[in-house]
């Protein structure tokens, strides 16, 4: 993980640390028996599960997962799960600026993409689960919430797409910024096609999280979480303007395009079958 997912992850994982101690240094604070013999056993149950991630940090992309699961409980505190889902994504307010204010600038003819403009969205994911904390939270008096605290790590492949910021082929408005097929400012309304570089790939992603899984009667749950999905980035570097406006071929590939990362806050579902 890069210094800002770390960042983003570190809070929670203090927190559990915190929680496990509690747990076994501090026994006073949670019913004995309850976390001893758990209300809930998972262990040899299937489960289904659906989900909606947020994003907790946003540079040049945003993206919102939708996504549905299955897993299956080996043990009280582990289990195998496979992920599928899609995430709506789109070009941040400043990703939007760079490329208004990128095309007026007559002195950049020779130039690199950006980084970590890619943006996902079908994939699919499998991995393993595993729950070493189970607790009870007394919420009131009457109502304590059993829980789970996990961690998860996986791996898949998704689907992505690329619209550039920089590069486009047929610039009608520098001033403006406009890269498509508008006559002037006040046929804005009726562009049908824009001129922005698009590209497309699949590719292997990893993904890793901590959570908690709250039950609540016998076969629902409630599920919260931090997730960061990691890709490979891959992007240009070196652009001759004048040579990709005139439809040449320009550029070298980076050799060291680093790592993306999309740090979600996921809230789910789960039916215990």
């Amino acid at each position: 993980m890069n210094a800002r997912t770390l960042r983003v992850f570190a809070p929670l994982l203090i927190w559990l640390a915190a929680t496990g101690a509690a747990a076994q240094d501090d026994e006073a604070v949670l019913d004995n028996v309850v976390v001893r013999n758990r209300l809930y056993e998972p262990g040899g149950h299937l489960e289904a599960s659906l989900g909606v991630g947020l994003p907790l940090q946003t540079h040049l992309t945003a993206h919102y997962f939708f996504s549905a699961g299955v897993a299956y409980n080996l043990f009280n505190t582990f289990a195998v799960e496979a992920r599928a889902g899609y995430a709506a994504s789109r070009h941040t307010g400043l990703a939007r600026s760079i490329s208004e204010s990128f095309l007026a600038r007559e002195d950049k003819r020779v130039t690199d993409e950006l980084e970590d403009l890619w943006e996902m969205n079908f994939h699919g994911v499998a991995g393993v689960r595993w729950a070493p904390i189970y607790g009870k939270l007394s919420l009131v008096s009457d109502l304590p919430a059993h829980f789970q605290a996990y961690v998860w790590a996986g791996g898949g492949v998704g689907s992505f797409q690329r619209n550039s910021v920089i590069q486009c082929s047929q610039v009608v408005d520098r001033d403006l910024g406009v890269c498509d097929n508008r006559t002037s400012l006040d046929d804005r309304g009726s562009a049908s096609e824009n001129y922005w570089v698009r590209e497309t790939r699949v590719a292997p992603v990893v993904s890793a999280a901590v959570g908690f899984r709250f039950f609540i009667l016998e076969k629902h749950g409630v599920r919260l979480e931090l997730r960061d999905w990691v890709f490979r980035d891959n992007y240009r570097v070196n652009l001759v303007r004048d040579d990709w406006e005139a439809g040449r071929v320009t550029g070298d590939v980076a050799s060291s395009p680093g790592l993306t990362h999309l740090v979600q806050f996921d809230l789910g579902y789960t039916f215990s079958f």
